[in-house]
């Protein structure tokens, strides 16, 4: 899971100079399934929600099972330069991920823990972009 085995790296937050690599990313992103030994399997624990803003901030949620509410996981800033995705929590603690974008809905993520054996890293992980539900317009009076 992303917010687990976070390494430190103190300091302050960095600023993200590259903002169309940032936007690429904007938008709410779900945890929608794991991939272990090239076979999909749908996300019903330990589950992620991140909120990727074209400001470079993020928050980010989790829930334990898919009954759960969302609860707060932590926030900070991010950078994205592809493949990676740099996550700098407000805590101190940094993550980089390996992106692979599918399409612009869609984004495998891998943990890149390479000192690991394969057989201990974490599976890949699919995340999906929220779709944004249009309300009713008002039209002018």
């Amino acid at each position: 899971m992303i917010c687990l085995g976070m390494a430190s790296c103190g300091g302050d937050l960095p600023s993200t100079d590259k903002k169309g690599e940032v936007s690429r990313l904007a938008g709410t992103w779900t945890l929608k399934a794991r991939i272990s030994d090239g076979v999909e399997a749908p996300a019903a624990e330990r589950c992620m929600r991140l909120e990727l803003h074209r400001d470079g901030t993020f928050k980010a949620k989790y829930r334990g099972n898919t009954a759960q509410s969302w609860i707060k996981a932590g926030q900070g800033a991010f950078s994205y330069g592809p493949p990676y995705l740099n996550l700098y929590w407000e805590s101190g603690a940094m993550n980089s991920l390996l992106v692979n974008e599918l399409d612009q809905d869609r984004m495998l993520i891998h943990h890149g823990r390479n000192l690991a054996p394969l057989k201990d890293q974490e599976p890949e992980e699919l995340f999906t972009r929220e779709k944004i539900e249009k309300g009713p317009t008002r039209s002018p009076s």
